[in-house]
């Protein structure tokens, strides 16, 4: 939240309260009021305050249920007041820093508008406060609902403001998902007990209500530790599911894509980058994610990061606050709204591959659960990064020519293949070429030499064809250029270009037998052949173009291009 913001809260706050509580007095004063029946009333109102829940990031505080009871006894001055009392020792209890004052305001508004309108909902709906019998048939049960539910909306909708409108980057909100369910749950149960509060007290006094207080604060304990539970339940799920899909990618670019799209809905996460230490000493930020898709650029320095403590130390470190004095690059990453953050090393076979570090804008937003399923994820990182690493080297060498970096015969007739069963291409061609006198040439200087000459042809044609079409080594000293969208003339152009470019400047040799480097020309002969005009399947394609390049350069004087005709 804004300085502004900040401000502007804190004087709505003082003033409402200033001229709120006072009119809420005259309109519903205080009754039956007693030092032990308040005492007793506040204890419960504490209690339950202090087993609350978190629903993706959100403290849930149900206060309803002991709510109704002290509204139907007190009157709701005091209703108001308890409530207050409750939501401020809440706040307390969280250790809440000077940054996050400002949450005592924005909650005090917020259960003080959700006290004035269950209140007035259940005026509203014809209820009385008068003392009854203890039967609970004399309650009009209409007006009790009426209470509960106009609680649960104006809490929703103020919870939804505050997160939308002045919190700082804007959190978005669904009004109804599977996690309100835990919200409804708590307000239904505590419902029955709220009113049996009530009845116990207009029955027993305030021992009534000591008797009933046990249960209401062991029913948020219960439903606190079955929340939790399935939460830690659906976070393990999840942290398994992430790590063999992790494990199962075969691209380095969708393992990352995957942890990107996959940690922030697991965790409250606005930011997320990895280091790899593939080489200690010179570490590599490899892939970063921000939530608010800021464009500024900070630059990476391992001395400045949190990450070299945790490759140092090998074991993860979490923590709360502004990270500016012992991590500045966090600090200046997240423009010092970082108030949490986890860093967890990547481990594989012992070592410490690299480094994975998350942090949100919320305080205390991982706990020691968190640190566990995401040193996990860690692993399977370091685990999936592996083996796409090892599947890509395996690939480029079952598709690219070990001396020139081209690619291969397999991968040329796939990508001839591909091209016939693609209707989107309704044309391309290939050229076929051949280095004139090769024999010659490594006969005179040597397979070394010939070897150079492979390369600095292979170069010059990936530089001359770019990203025109696929360059390919065919075998031996024949190369392969395939052309998708290229016709005739167009291929036969671009061949020509070719042989301008390869006959056009010497290479470099090493002369063995006189020790020094000479420069020698080189000339190839060319031959096109486009589909589908000349041929319809990769095979008849490929043989036209060697037939042209054979009988209409080769044999007619070399270094020149032929066209299938």
């Amino acid at each position: 939240m804004s300085e502004v913001k900040r401000r502007a809260v804190s004087a709505i706050w003082i003033l409402t309260l200033i001229f709120t509580l006072p009119l809420i007095y005259m309109a519903d004063p205080p009754r039956n009021v007693t030092p032990s029946s308040l005492a007793t009333v506040g204890i419960v109102f504490v209690l339950t305050a202090l087993f609350s829940f978190k629903v993706k990031g959100t403290d849930i505080i149900v206060l309803q249920g002991i709510g109704l009871a002290s509204f139907l006894i007190f009157g709701l001055f005091v209703e108001t007041l308890l409530t207050q009392f409750g939501i401020f020792v809440y706040l307390l209890s969280q250790r809440i820093g000077i940054s996050d004052a400002h949450r005592i305001p924005v909650n005090s508004l917020m259960f003080l508008a959700v006290s004035i309108s269950a209140g007035s909902m259940y005026y509203a709906l014809g209820g009385e406060v008068e003392m009854i019998s203890g039967n609970v048939l004399d309650l009009n049960f209409i007006p009790i609902i009426g209470f509960y539910f106009s609680a649960y909306v104006v809490n929703t909708i103020a919870l939804h403001i505050i997160r939308r409108w002045l919190l700082s980057p804007p959190v978005k909100l669904k009004f109804f998902d599977k996690d309100t369910v835990w919200e409804v749950a708590m307000t239904i149960l505590m419902m029955p007990l709220g009113i049996a509060f009530y009845l116990m007290y207009a029955t027993k006094g305030w021992l009534g209500m000591m008797i009933i207080a046990v249960p209401m604060v062991t029913l948020s304990v219960i439903i606190r530790l079955i929340n939790n539970s399935q939460v830690l339940i659906n976070f393990l799920q999840s942290v398994n599911h992430l790590g063999q899909q992790l494990t199962e990618e075969l691209s380095v670019k969708h393992v990352f894509d995957l942890l990107f799209e996959k940690t922030p809905k697991m965790l409250p996460v606005d930011y997320l980058y990895v280091v790899l230490y593939t080489h200690p000493e010179k570490p590599k930020l490899v892939r970063m994610f921000r939530k608010d898709e800021g464009e500024s650029f900070v630059p990476f320095q391992q001395e400045a990061d949190i990450s070299l403590s945790v490759y140092r130390q090998s074991k993860a470190i979490i923590g709360f606050g502004r990270a500016r004095d012992m991590y500045p690059f966090l600090d200046a990453l997240s423009n010092g709204q970082a108030k949490s953050y986890l860093s967890v090393p990547m481990m594989h076979r012992g070592q410490v591959m690299g480094v994975m570090t998350i942090a949100s804008h919320l305080n205390k937003a991982y706990t020691k659960t968190s640190r566990i399923g995401m040193e996990i994820v860690g692993d399977f990182l370091a685990i999936g990064l592996e083996n796409a690493k090892n599947f890509e080297i395996r690939k480029k060498e079952s598709e690219r020519c070990p001396l020139t970096d081209l690619f291969n015969y397999r991968y040329l007739m796939k990508a001839i293949s591909k091209m016939y069963n693609n209707p989107s291409i309704e044309v391309f061609s290939i050229i076929m070429m051949d280095i004139d006198n090769f024999k010659r040439i490594n006969d005179t200087y040597g397979h070394q030499n010939g070897n150079a000459i492979l390369i600095g042809v292979a170069n010059r044609l990936r530089k001359t064809v770019g990203h025109k079409g696929i360059v390919a080594r065919y075998g031996g000293e024949e190369f392969t250029v395939l052309l998708p969208g290229l016709d005739r003339n167009l291929c036969f152009a671009v061949a020509e270009t070719i042989r301008l470019a390869v006959a056009a400047e010497p290479f470099m040799i090493f002369n063995e037998s006189e020790n020094r480097y000479d420069q020698i020309y080189v000339t190839i002969s060319l031959g096109t052949s486009t589909a589908p005009v000349d041929a319809t399947e990769p095979s008849e394609l490929i043989y036209n173009a060697d037939h042209a390049m054979y009988r209409g350069a080769k044999q007619k004087g070399k270094n020149r291009v032929a066209r299938f005709v």
